[in-house]
């Protein structure tokens, strides 16, 4: 019997003849509910099918829940399709296993870094406020429009996304700044890069503060009220990394004090955000639905470098982005 690469989600025809191309001469075969309609494709979807599951050696999805984990006794290796392993880690049984987890990180950076010069921009030239001037049909002139060049961005964890988005702040004349939990290195898209501890250096000299860490225990409420007050009071704030690292009700009160000038949030605690978060009343506050890292095709490039990494698997190469469990990313 074949070993099986189990797909928890539909895969488009074209997608399933490139992973079948993949494995083709070897001892594989894809799982059915790779080609099965279960709604639309959602990686990380979780399957009931535990007969397929436990013949499955490798597992293509963003989630197994822990009962089809216990089931999946010849399991080596989770290839996630996004950057995100916080959800998989929450099975704890996942982190002690010898079970190695890889993720599609850098594959989303050129989308995310696109959204968050959206944003910067939005608020530099204070669009959202124009659009309420069109809606309204109203002819006002709004003063305090900015340009960008000159002003400080500041990156809080400086990865693949980072990079993406230094590169655009820096064709628009930006001075870049970012910390790092080891900064040791060259970084040519940067103009200063700080360890860590150097946060409320960032803090001070930014117009635009990013978050782009990934979720650990370590990040998770990493800013609060203390932090959001060494902001200056006409920077802006922007999370594209995950809600958990921010205490929300704090920002919450910063934000309706104007203690900053305003905030761009794509991720929050609880998704969807509820109809009664205070963030879509506020007039200082963007909202967008955790949409940073969608783009056409997105499905298509995951399925591209699962490919290469089930190459690098059949040949006994290191994986592409392994990811250290315990620490989370």
């Amino acid at each position: 019997m074949s070993s099986k690469i189990f797909v928890p989600f539909k895969l488009e025809p074209e997608l399933i003849e490139k992973l079948e191309q993949t494995i083709a001469g070897k001892d594989f075969s894809l799982s059915a509910t790779a080609q099965e309609q279960l709604g639309p494709p959602r990686p990380g979807r979780p399957s009931g099918n535990l007969k397929e599951i436990a013949e499955a050696e490798i597992f293509f999805g963003g989630y197994i829940p822990p009962e089809q984990f216990a089931a999946a006794k010849k399991l080596k290796w989770i290839q996630v399709p996004f950057a995100g392993v916080n959800r998989l880690l929450t099975v704890g049984e996942i982190i002690e296993s010898e079970v190695i987890v890889t993720n599609a990180a850098g594959i989303m950076a050129p989308a995310m870094a696109d959204q968050i010069m959206g944003y910067v921009i939005g608020f530099s030239r204070r669009l959202p406020e124009q659009w309420q001037l069109q809606q309204r049909k109203e002819w006002g002139r709004l003063d305090r429009l900015f340009e960008l060049a000159g002003q400080t961005l500041g990156i809080i964890g400086h990865g693949r996304i980072g990079i993406e988005l230094a590169k655009r702040a820096r064709a628009f004349g930006m001075r870049v700044i970012a910390t790092k939990t080891n900064p040791a290195g060259d970084y040519p898209e940067l103009d200063l890069v700080l360890p860590s501890r150097e946060l409320p250096r960032l803090l001070a000299e930014a117009d635009y503060v990013v978050m782009c860490v990934p979720l650990t225990p370590q990040t998770q409420g990493m800013l609060g009220r203390a932090e959001f007050e060494q902001m200056k009071s006409t920077a802006y704030f922007i999370n594209i990394a995950r809600g958990q690292v921010v205490k929300e009700a704090e920002l919450i009160e910063i934000l309706r004090e104007k203690r900053i000038g305003g905030a761009a949030l794509d991720v929050f605690e609880q998704e969807p955000l509820p109809a009664t978060s205070p963030f879509w009343e506020m007039e200082n506050v963007i909202v967008t639905p955790h949409s940073s890292g969608n783009f056409e095709g997105f499905i298509t490039r995951s399925v591209e470098l699962f490919c290469k990494n089930l190459e690098r698997y059949f040949e006994g190469q290191p994986l592409i982005n392994l990811v250290d469990k315990k620490r989370g990313y």
